[in-house]
C-alpha cells in the first residue's frame, strides 16, 4: 500500500471519530512515549528483546502520524519524495563527518 492510500485508508476508518487537530499531536506524543517505554526497558532496565511488542508500538505511531498529516492536509509521498532528494544531498557530508563516530557507537550501544 502506498502512502497516500494509508492515509486514504486512515482518514477513512477515522472519519466519524475525527479529533480536533490538537488532538493528533497530543494523541502521537502519546504513543512516542508507549514506544520509547519500550524501548527503555529492553536499553536501560535489561528486559529481554520482544520485536512483537516493538512493532506493535512503532504500528501506532506510525498511524498517529498519518493521522496528525491528514488532520493538516499534508500528503506524505509528496513531503518523502521532498526530504529523500534533500538527505541525498547531505549524505556524503553526513558520512564524512559522522560515519565513523557513529560506527564506532553502533558498536558500543548495539
Amino acid at each position: 500500500m502506498q502512502l497516500n492510500e494509508m492515509q486514504k485508508f486512515c482518514k477513512e476508518l477515522l472519519s466519524k471519530v475525527t479529533y480536533p487537530r490538537v488532538g493528533t499531536i497530543i494523541g502521537l506524543q502519546e504513543e512516542l512515549g508507549k514506544l520509547s517505554e519500550v524501548i527503555m526497558d529492553i536499553e536501560i532496565y535489561g528486559k529481554p528483546f520482544d520485536k512483537d511488542r516493538i512493532e506493535q508500538k512503532c504500528s501506532e505511531v506510525f498511524f498517529s502520524f498519518i493521522d496528525l498529516c491528514n488532520s493538516y492536509d499534508i500528503e506524505l509521498d509528496n513531503v518523502s519524495k521532498n526530504r529523500i532528494e534533500e538527505m541525498k544531498k547531505k549524505i556524503n557530508k553526513w558520512e564524512k563527518e559522522h560515519g565513523e563516530t557513529l560506527q564506532d557507537k553502533r558498536k558500543k550501544f548495539d
